[in-house]
């Protein structure tokens, strides 16, 4: 029996020092959580162009499309361990809000500006919260652990 301790401990060993994982965490961090964390990031500035009011001018309009298109950007490069796949439809909704804030007169009163992002900030909210549901839902397998 003592011949069989060796060899077998000399595995144990060499199994521990092959582990990815070092003693505390993960070695490589899921991907899914800065997906899920610039999802949010993204979102909440969905959120905040959606919350302007008639009263905002056209630049507060514009410069909330251009922070989404940023933070968009940012997921994009989070999205990266997926191909992207994820948010191409995201990404699709998020060109249509920019070109309709491209169009944007800038005689256009406040209130023309709402009625015509209203349906584009709206699409786009969609297509995160779908993705939301779809990738960061909790009790949902994470897409690295399919691998």
């Amino acid at each position: 029996m003592k011949r069989h301790l060796g060899p077998i401990a000399a595995v144990l060993l060499v199994l521990a020092g092959c582990s990815s994982a070092p003693a505390g965490g993960s070695a490589t961090p899921d991907p899914t959580i800065a997906f899920c964390s610039s999802l949010d990031a993204y979102t909440k500035t969905l959120r905040d162009f959606e919350a302007l009011t008639p009263s905002a001018t056209v630049e507060q309009y514009k410069s909330a499309g251009a922070d989404a298109k940023a933070a968009l950007a940012v997921l994009a490069t989070a999205a990266a361990p997926f191909a992207g796949a994820q948010i191409y439809t995201l990404q699709r909704a998020q060109i249509m809000l920019d070109g309709a804030v491209n169009d944007l007169g800038a005689a256009a009163t406040p209130a023309q500006v709402e009625v015509a992002l209203d349906p584009y900030i709206k699409a786009v909210i969609v297509e995160a919260i779908a993705q939301h549901n779809a990738m960061c839902a909790t009790g949902l397998p994470s897409p690295s652990s399919s691998s």
